[in-house]
């Protein structure tokens, strides 16, 4: 009878993924203080070759304790010396809070050294939520994971968050993070889950422009996995909501761990490759250029597209092998190394991903909410994907238009309008939290 308990023990834990957590993840340091590069006239005026200026002191950080004061400059950070803010940025990046840091500063034509013990980033806190810091080993990595749920008696249902592409913490309130004016009303009736991608926020990974595609994937499957054990989560009602480069997480993570819901807005329904040329087309037009300067355009690019994504050929390689394309070569990646702000190997990982074949294997519902302004994604890529799960699976998947929004969830009134806004801050359109929470509320009630 015994070893019949333990054969049933051992059939029940097959299939169930290992969790670890690893080691406590130390908290990071945050500055606290808004910076400025520093003039010619000012470096002049001061009589020091470079430094980071300081425009504002925020309260209780680590900048406060310090005693830095606006107008001083920033010389050096512990032992590097500082020429411009980002600088101050990398440093903060491999220290620990808690850590005693001696910085130079230049002040009324005075150099002084102040000493003070780094502030951690404040954590956290909700009016009416439970919020829970906890890590995560992805890679030989460990990743912060945060989560939130509506104080009260649970399990509840859970929404797990991957956000788009990007260098960005979500380890703040939601009324200062990415997405919190997205996840806060929401938060209020479920269960949330976000992780800082890896060499983001607390999480351990190399600098951004050198994370890879299946580097930040395994973050995200090995937090859901973690979600799974944390008492508060109905294991049987989490949705992933994957906004633009997480709407091509969302599925490959799907069809590994179970959910009960995928949905994703402002992604990617097609080839990476064909991803890029289209978007390219869409864009020129709506900055009006003619139809025909965009073929030239296009024809321009596909060599590019095809030896850096489709062959997978480093830009070195490429001009190397086929000089007669190097012009094509640095239209698309003029740098050598990176495309939209990433390292271009991230691009080549998602470039071998079948991200259609995932959305067939996607064993949930799923739901693909398309706002009409969008110009950085197309409205076709979303009912092909609608339309792909719909003819696998009948009736599992939806297509939801939000009128009036935005790639980046801002209230526009047309893709062009949009365009000519971007960057620019805009007026959040609230509408994506109702047409999320109605799909939410329909595909994890019991």
């Amino acid at each position: 009878m015994r070893s019949l308990a333990l054969l049933l023990l051992a059939i029940a834990s097959f299939g169930v993924a290992q969790v670890e957590r690893g080691e406590p993840l130390p908290r990071k340091p945050v500055f606290g203080a808004q910076l400025a590069p520093l003039t010619p006239d000012d470096a002049a005026k001061a009589g020091v070759p470079g430094g980071a200026k300081i425009v504002r002191v925020l309260p209780g950080l680590t900048a406060e304790k310090l005693g830095l004061k606006e107008g001083d400059i920033v010389l050096a950070a512990g032992s590097t010396p500082v020429g411009a803010p980002a600088q101050i940025s990398a440093f903060m990046r491999d220290q620990v809070a808690g850590k005693e840091t001696t910085w130079k500063v230049h002040r009324d034509g005075k150099t002084l050294e102040l000493k003070a013990a780094m502030v951690e980033r404040p954590r956290q806190q909700e009016e009416g939520l439970e919020v829970v810091y906890d890590q995560v080993l992805s890679k030989g990595k460990r990743i912060r994971v945060i989560a939130t749920y509506p104080k009260g008696e649970g399990p509840f249902p859970t929404i797990f968050l991957i956000g788009g592409i990007g260098a960005y913490s979500v380890d703040a309130n939601f009324a200062g993070m990415p997405y919190g004016n997205v996840m806060g009303p929401l938060a209020k009736r479920y269960a949330t889950v976000r992780i800082d991608k890896p060499g983001q926020g607390d999480s351990e990974g190399p600098v951004y422009t050198e994370l890879l595609f299946d580097t930040e994937l395994d973050a995200y499957l090995q937090a859901l996995r973690l979600a799974k054990t944390f008492s508060f989560v109905d294991k049987e009602r989490i949705a992933i909501f994957g906004h633009s480069m997480g709407g091509c997480f969302g599925p490959l993570i799907a069809q590994q761990e179970k959910v009960a819901g995928v949905a994703a807005s402002g992604t990617v329904g097609k080839t990476w490759m064909e991803y890029m040329l289209e978007n390219t087309r869409r864009q020129s037009l709506l900055a009006g250029a003619k139809a025909g300067d965009v073929d030239t355009e296009i024809r321009q690019m596909l060599p590019a597209v095809h030896l850096i994504f489709g062959e997978g050929l480093t830009v070195a390689e490429a001009k190397e092998k086929f000089p007669q394309f190097a012009a094509s070569i640095n239209s698309v990646a003029p740098d050598g190394k990176t495309y939209s702000g990433v390292g271009i190997p991230f691009f080549q990982q998602l470039a071998t991903k079948n991200l259609m074949a995932a959305w067939e294997k996607t064993d949930a519902k799923v739901a693909l909410l398309y706002c009409e302004n969008d110009f950085i994604s197309g409205g076709d890529d979303h009912k092909f994907i609608v339309d792909t799960v719909n003819s696998v699976r009948p009736g599992t998947a939806d297509y939801i238009l939000v009128p009036q929004s935005d790639h980046g969830f801002s209230q526009t009134t047309s893709p062009k309008d949009s365009q000519e806004k971007w960057g620019r801050g805009g007026q959040f359109n609230p509408n994506i939290i109702e047409f999320l929470g109605t799909w939410l509320d329909k595909t994890l009630k019991k």
